[in-house]
């Protein structure tokens, strides 16, 4: 939910000023997932599979394995990496161009340099696919470890491209196909946002809880248990309603993230949420039980202010005050 924007078919339309907004936050969460897309963890860099530039150690020969398709793994997964960064770098670009524009300082050269770039981008991207296809697809190199990063690579350029059937086909094979890997938690949390996205609820929250089977860092965690919250919410009923709150609770209860982080935001978000929604739907006779599992940092502030709405809707609002 948090990672999803609009895409254009064959072209680089994401809108730039977000695109690069999203791409140093999902660098800055690479490092502290240590697992992104985000996550030998979720942790990608930007969206992609390693960090750029950082090349794997030589790949032992898998049993079975063709002679020299080791290699051949390697050569195709550094040459998708290349071309993700190479996309990332033009997505600055971008931005900066969109900078320059919204202080006036933008015309047509500028105008004309941006369509260069946005057809380069596409080109670019185009070839990402076909990398990460090459890799993925080949027979002799099904047992390369790096097929599983390239599986998550590929489904990433394909719903960049715009094509979100093919995205999620690739998240799943990856699911399926590697689910012990260190990227598959971040396939379920990836089909969970393109569910959510679509209004497939069921299907978010089933995702969200693989993603929360796997072993994930606490980064993806509070993604999935965040997207899940709001799944829960969209079904409604108390029952899901209940689920939700556990939910945020849990995000709670892993602790502060890095500030400046996206899982900050989140903390943020779903302090607020959990008291709105328990001051609303929850008991308050189990209040204090309910926030003891939150943690002996946030649970005793929070009950404080779960307990403080509910003695304001307990007596008669002040004359001329609006009603919230």
């Amino acid at each position: 939910m948090l990672e999803r924007a609009a895409k254009g078919d064959g072209r680089f339309t994401e809108p730039r000023r977000a695109a690069a907004r999203r791409l140093a936050a999902f660098a800055a969460l690479a490092l502290a997932l240590a697992g992104c897309v985000a996550q030998g963890s979720p942790a990608r860099a930007g969206r992609g599979g390693a960090v750029p530039g950082a090349r794997a150690a030589a790949p032992a020969r898998a049993v079975g394995a063709a002679p020299g398709a080791g290699a051949a793994a390697e050569r195709l997964f550094q040459e998708a990496e290349s071309l993700a960064s190479r996309r990332r770098v033009i997505g600055v670009q971008l931005f900066v161009l969109d900078e320059a524009a919204e202080a006036g300082a933008a015309g047509e050269r500028a105008a004309a340099r941006r369509a260069a770039l946005e057809a380069e981008a596409a080109r670019v991207l185009a070839r990402t696919v076909a990398a990460h296809a090459a890799l993925v697809d080949a027979p002799a190199l099904r047992a390369a470890k790096q097929r599983p990063a390239a599986l998550l690579g590929l489904a990433r350029a394909l719903e960049d491209s715009g094509d979100l059937r093919g995205a999620e086909a690739r998240l799943r094979q990856l699911a399926v196909e590697h689910p012990a890997s260190s990227q598959a938690p971040e396939a379920h949390l990836a089909l969970a946002n393109l569910a959510f996205a679509a209004g497939r609820l069921d299907e978010a929250v089933i995702a969200c809880d693989g993603a929360l089977r796997g072993a994930a860092g606490a980064a993806l965690r509070k993604r999935a248990l965040y997207v899940k919250s709001w799944s829960l919410r969209g079904l409604g009923g108390r029952g899901a309603v209940e689920e939700a709150m556990e939910a945020l609770r849990a995000i709670v209860q892993l602790g502060p993230a890095r500030a400046g982080s996206i899982e900050a935001t989140i903390d943020e978000a779903a302090e607020r949420e959990l008291v709105d929604l328990y001051a609303a739907h929850g008991d308050l006779s189990r209040a204090r039980a309910f926030f003891a599992g939150a943690g002996e940092r946030a649970g005793p502030r929070l009950l404080v202010e779960v307990e403080a709405r509910a003695a304001r809707r307990g007596r008669p609002e002040p004359q001329g005050r609006p009603a919230l």
